[in-house]
């Protein structure tokens, strides 16, 4: 009942507050973050212990032990999106339109020191970004958004709450420019044994069990999400940071398992 309680409290707060108390809480010198430039004594760990998620080696949703940012809540995936931001996409050297979806606020404040970003965000409760600037509602198999509207649309682990997924990758392929790129993640089953899914499930502690958290309606198989981009139109580019940015990956505290999926439209 006290921890309830608890959350119940500091979820009343706004996520500005709770970021500022969060860096007063963990301050130290130990480590800056890339994203939200706090001083911290230590990153702390993420993830969840379900056994389906070690069973399937689930990258994305495993625990990871110093992984987070203790004052934003960024963790290597998210350091994953912005090197690949900064290095690939040109954020800050070029102006963009960028749709991001289900905004991570340290992303979010990363984005905010760039002046040549045309941010939009937007997810179906706003109550939960009340802090985000330029966030609208959108359901993300309707988007409210023109065609061919982004030059990068950002979607990090919410596919996996989707029960119409294809029509949410289809909604992303529509409000993409030509060329435009999707930066797409999910935690992904390594195990090469597919897309586990069942839409009758309603049963919280079962899709513990079977999907790894308890509002996930699937829990996905690493070549059959490709599989399903490709099959909505895209295509597929996997990056990796280790592979083009090995030093910098390093720096970051990079999982070197980790797969930032590209999708990009076609011109035609």
């Amino acid at each position: 009942m006290q921890l309830s309680l608890r959350r119940r409290i500091t979820g009343a707060l706004p996520q500005p507050v709770r970021y500022g108390l969060r860096r007063i809480i963990y301050r130290g010198h130990a480590l800056t973050c890339p994203l939200c430039e706090a001083q911290v004594s230590t990153y702390i760990s993420h993830g969840a212990d379900f056994e389906v998620l070690y069973r399937r080696k689930v990258v994305g949703g495993m625990i990871r032990e110093h992984d987070q940012c203790p004052a934003c809540r960024s963790a290597d995936r998210t350091r994953l999106m912005m090197l690949y931001l900064k290095n690939v996409s040109g954020v800050g050297v070029k102006p963009l339109r960028i749709l991001h979806i289900a905004p991570d606020f340290g992303l979010y404040l990363w984005f905010k020191r760039h002046r040549n970003v045309d941010y939009v965000a937007s997810d179906l409760d706003l109550a939960r970004y009340r802090h985000i600037e330029n966030i609208q509602k959108a359901d993300i198999t309707a988007m409210p958004f023109k065609d061919n509207d982004f030059d990068i649309v950002i979607c990090s682990h919410v596919l996996e709450h989707i029960p119409d997924d294809r029509k949410a990758m289809s909604e992303i392929l529509r409000v993409l420019k030509p060329s435009g790129k999707a930066m797409l993640m999910v935690p992904l089953a390594t195990d090469g044994q597919g897309t586990e899914e069942d839409p009758s499930i309603n049963d919280p502690r079962e899709q513990e069990q079977r999907f790894g958290q308890w509002d996930h309606v699937r829990l996905y198989g690493k070549d059959d999400f490709i599989s399903r981009l490709s099959g909505a139109g895209f295509t597929v580019k996997p990056f990796n940071g280790y592979d083009l940015f090995p030093e910098e990956a390093k720096d970051l505290l990079l999982n070197p398992q980790e797969t930032l999926v590209v999708c990009e439209k076609s011109n035609a």
